[in-house]
Formats: structure tokens, C-alpha cells, sequence
């Protein structure tokens, strides 16, 4: 295989000159890193795609309703999307959840104040109750003393300053609202008397007490003891 050789004008074989091609990525003489001529010149490829959507760029625009191939757009129906006729139901759908919950936490609401005023009266009424019963205890352990007191009263042996203490003391309980009862003439009441004897008299129309042998004792109007008597009958 033969390799031609270049003439020039004479005839004659011409010089070939001598060419070096640098190929380093330094610069020698700058030291800075020389850019690869690939990355210089753009790609064919590259030039042609730029050239292409600069051509698509510069196309007129699609009319409605029609894809950018020129074929009618997809509906939303196709898609499987339904869109409500009236948009603004979605608003009244999620105000009508809204008030639901509000009216369902107003009545719980409603609900706990009602439980928490039932409870304040059954606390309260439990602590009337527990206060009375306390009540109850302290007089019936007084009892004993107060009937004696009273027989001592009406015999005439309370005197002198102990008749005052004797006065302060049943003013203090009936401050309390433990009053002592059973007088002599008073109608005689079942519910409120025992009677311990019972004679006839011409001189009363309807059963009395003539005789206190023990006075009771009430606090408003629970009977703590009721007061036994002797009772004066009509005469047949």
C-alpha cells in the first residue's frame, strides 16, 4: 500500500511541517486548569435539540379545548373525577360538620353543668345531714343533765347566779335549734307526747297534759325525744 506524498508548485515533494498537539490539563506557563475542548463546542445532538425547542418555542399557541398535538383534551369525566354541580356545596357540607360538632359539645356541655349542680346539692344536703347528727349526739348525751336541771328549776333549788348559767344554756341551744318542750296544759299530741298516765277529769273537753315527768326535746321538726306526761281525759 503506498502513501502519496504532497507536491508543491514545482514539481517538487513538499516539506512537511511538524505539529505537537498539547495535551495536558495544566497549563505550564498560567497554571490553571485548561477546559476540555469537548466541553467547548456543543454536541451535534445538543445543537440540534436546542434548535428544536427553540422551533416549538416559537409556534402559535393551541386553541381551547385542544391538546398540544392538536387532538380535543381529555374531560374530567374520562378521568374518573367528579366535580359537583354547585362548587359551593362543599363549603356548606363542611359548615353543616362544623355546627354538629358545636351543638354536640355544647350539649355535653349542658350536660356536665347539670351533673355538677347535682352534685353541690347532694354534697350539700349530706352535709346538713352530717351537721344535724352531730346535733342529735351532743343533746342526747345532754339530756340527762337538762331533765335534771329542769326538775331542780321548777323545785325552786336553781338561784342566784347558777339560775343565770342555767338561762344561757337553753338560750344557746335554742340558738342552735334544739328547743325544749312540755308544759302543762298543752293539748296532748301523739306525735309529740307519750303519755305515761291517764285519768278522767269534768274539767277539760279534750285530752291535756296536767303533768310533765319528762320534758322532750325536738330540733326543728324532727322529735329527738318526745315528752312524756300524764293526760287529763273528758269524763264520760
Amino acid at each position: 500500500m503506498s502513501t502519496e506524498k504532497p507536491f508543491d508548485s514545482a514539481g517538487e515533494p513538499a516539506e512537511q511541517g511538524f505539529s505537537f498537539t498539547d495535551k495536558r490539563r495544566v497549563d505550564p506557563e498560567t497554571g490553571e486548569v485548561r477546559a476540555p475542548k469537548d466541553a467547548q463546542q456543543p454536541a451535534a445532538g445538543e445543537q440540534d435539540a436546542g434548535e428544536t425547542a427553540a422551533a416549538e418555542a416559537g409556534a402559535e399557541p393551541t386553541e381551547a379545548g385542544q391538546s398540544a398535538t392538536g387532538e380535543p383534551a381529555a374531560d374530567a369525566s374520562d378521568l374518573g373525577v367528579e366535580i359537583p354541580e354547585d362548587a359551593s356545596a362543599l363549603g356548606d357540607s363542611e359548615a353543616g360538620e362544623v355546627s354538629a360538632d358545636a351543638a354536640q359539645h355544647l350539649e355535653d356541655l349542658q350536660r356536665l353543668n347539670a351533673e355538677y349542680a347535682a352534685y353541690r346539692r347532694r354534697s350539700e344536703r349530706e352535709r346538713e345531714r352530717a351537721h344535724e347528727n352531730g346535733m342529735v349526739k351532743v343533746t342526747e348525751a345532754l339530756m340527762p343533765i337538762l331533765d335534771e336541771v329542769r326538775l331542780a328549776r321548777e323545785a325552786g333549788d336553781v338561784e342566784g347566779p347558777f339560775a343565770k348559767h342555767v338561762d344561757r344554756l337553753f338560750e344557746a341551744l335554742n340558738k342552735l335549734g334544739i328547743e325544749q318542750y312540755g308544759e302543762v296544759g298543752e293539748v296532748f299530741d301523739p306525735n309529740v307526747h307519750e303519755a305515761l298516765m291517764q285519768q278522767p277529769s269534768e274539767e277539760v273537753e279534750e285530752p291535756t297534759v296536767f303533768l310533765v315527768m319528762q320534758p322532750g326535746y325536738r330540733m326543728g321538726e324532727r322529735i329527738l325525744k318526745a315528752a312524756r306526761v300524764g293526760v287529763h281525759v273528758p269524763a264520760e
